[in-house]
C-alpha cells in the first residue's frame, strides 16, 4: 500500500529539490536505530515456527556497532520506507540550508536507543553535506561501503554526533560434539 509524503508547509524555491535529502537524513538516523538500538528483551528468543537459524541470528549487535548486514537490508529497502518513520523539515537560518529539522520519530520505540529528538537538526551524514539530491545519494551510497555511521547534528544550536561503527556479524561459534 502507498503512503503520501506528508509535508507540513511548502518547501523554499532553493529547497524543492532536497526532499530525498530528507530521506538520507533519516536513513542515517534510522540506521542507528537497527542493531544497538533495541533492548536485548526485545529480541526474539527463538525464530518463528517453520524457520532454523541459531540464537546468533538474532543477537544485537554491541553497543555503539551496527551489523552490515542489518545495514545492507536497510540500503536495499530504499529510502522512502524511512518516510515514514520520521516527519523532518528543511531548517532554513538567514537564508542559508542549515539541515533538516526532526520533528516527530515514529514508532518511539523504533527509535530507541537513537539519542535523537524532535528539534535537532541534522547537518551532515559521515561528514558529507545532506542539502542537495545530489548529496544525499552521494551519502546514501557511501553506507554501502563505509564502515562507519556518523550523524552530526545540532540540539539546541550545539552540535552533536551519533557515531556507529559497521561491523561484520561473527561467524557463529562452533558448538563441541
Amino acid at each position: 500500500m502507498f503512503t503520501p509524503i506528508r509535508t507540513h508547509h511548502a518547501l523554499p524555491t532553493a529547497l524543492r529539490g532536497a526532499r530525498s535529502s530528507w530521506a538520507v537524513a533519516l536513513l542515517a538516523v534510522s540506521l542507528g536505530a537497527c542493531g544497538p538500538s533495541y533492548p536485548e528483551s526485545e529480541y526474539p528468543s527463538a525464530p518463528p515456527a517453520g524457520v532454523s537459524a541459531s540464537p546468533d541470528d538474532y543477537a544485537p549487535a554491541p553497543p555503539g556497532a551496527l551489523w552490515r548486514r542489518d545495514v545492507n537490508e536497510v540500503l536495499d529497502g530504499g529510502l522512502g520506507k524511512f518516510l515514514q518513520r520520521a516527519d523532518l523539515r528543511p531548517q532554513v537560518h538567514e537564508g542559508a540550508f542549515v539541515g533538516f529539522r526532526v520533528l516527530e520519530l515514529r514508532p518511539p520505540a523504533w527509535w530507541q536507543g537513537v539519542d535523537l529528538v524532535p528539534g535537532d537538526v541534522i547537518t551532515r551524514v559521515n561528514g558529507m553535506p545532506i542539502e542537495q539530491p545530489t548529496d544525499a545519494h552521494a551519502a546514501f551510497e557511501s553506507l554501502r561501503s563505509s564502515d562507519k555511521l556518523v550523524v552530526s547534528y545540532l540540539r539546541e544550536g550545539e552540535p552533536h554526533e551519533l557515531s556507529y561503527s559497521i561491523i561484520e556479524k561473527p561467524a557463529p561459534a562452533a558448538k563441541p560434539k
